[in-house]
């Protein structure tokens, strides 16, 4: 029997991770995964044997992964992040990386630390491209952070799955921050985002920068537009690899590499 640990298992890639592990290792696979959130009782979580509620950075919630079975696992895929967003990386304060790790880095080391986990599975994006490097704010520090530490020797194998752009959490934010700032495109510094705004309503603007996304990433990737069922079938390549480092989605093409990617090139 073999153990699994899903941080944020109500996302799309906690849930892409559930159904992988599902496809891969069927009812043999005990999986544990927590959420957070405005709690629904009895809700429980599609996939999982243990559906645990909680914030990870509670001791309480650390205690109780802890326990369940005696806190050994294969695998933990750490799916979850907060940070700012909507203002380019570059402009991101101290303090605003530091509230950003506070989920979407920091708690991983403590896991890693206290539990006992053969492999860690955490999740970037493609930030470095021109789009992202205009709104990525803190987060982009998060998972460059994420990445760097990914390439780390540490108590446990470490991999990371670095994804295109999909319908999240963290993209429908950067669209929310967008739409009202765009409202005055003066207040927009960066002159690409601004070049989709001036003159446009805001819904055309969004528009017109999502699509400026998937240009980037299909000429810098080869593929766009990533879906849920792209991010399983890179979960499935993750499972089907000899000691991957990082597992690339862009699309429906998925490739692996192993170097992160370091902001001061291209900032």
């Amino acid at each position: 029997m073999s153990n699994f640990l899903v941080i944020g298992g109500t996302g799309v890639m906690g849930t892409a991770a559930i159904k992988a592990i599902r496809e891969k290792y069927g009812s043999s696979a005990n999986i544990l995964a927590n959420w957070y959130g405005k709690e629904v009782p009895g809700f429980t979580i599609e996939g999982a044997d243990e559906t645990l509620f909680g914030d990870i950075n509670d001791p309480l919630v650390l205690e109780k992964i802890k326990s369940y079975k005696d806190g050994q696992y294969d695998t933990l895929f750490y799916a979850t992040a907060l940070g700012e967003v909507g203002v380019p990386i570059a402009e991101a304060t101290p303090e605003s990386i530091a509230q950003s790790n506070k989920l979407s880095f920091d708690p991983i080391l403590k896991l890693e630390a206290e539990l006992n986990v053969k492999t860690i599975v955490t999740y970037s994006t493609f930030y470095v491209i021109r789009h992202q490097l205009s709104t990525y704010g803190a987060m982009g520090h998060s998972k460059e952070a994420i990445e760097k530490w990914t390439v780390e020797k540490g108590k446990s194998q470490r991999v990371c799955i670095r994804a295109g752009l999909f319908e999240s959490q963290s993209s429908r934010g950067i669209k929310l921050l967008l739409r009202k700032t765009a409202k005055n495109p003066e207040n927009l510094r960066d002159p690409l985002l601004r070049s989709y705004f001036e003159g446009k309503s805001s819904k055309e603007g969004i528009q017109k920068f999502e699509e400026g996304i998937f240009n980037e990433e299909k000429e810098a990737y080869g593929d766009c537009r990533t879906t849920a069922e792209d991010l399983y079938q890179s979960h499935l390549k993750l499972f089907d690899s000899k000691d991957p480092i990082f597992v690339n989605v862009c699309g429906k093409r998925i490739w692996l590499s192993d170097s992160p990617l370091l902001l001061k090139d291209y900032l």
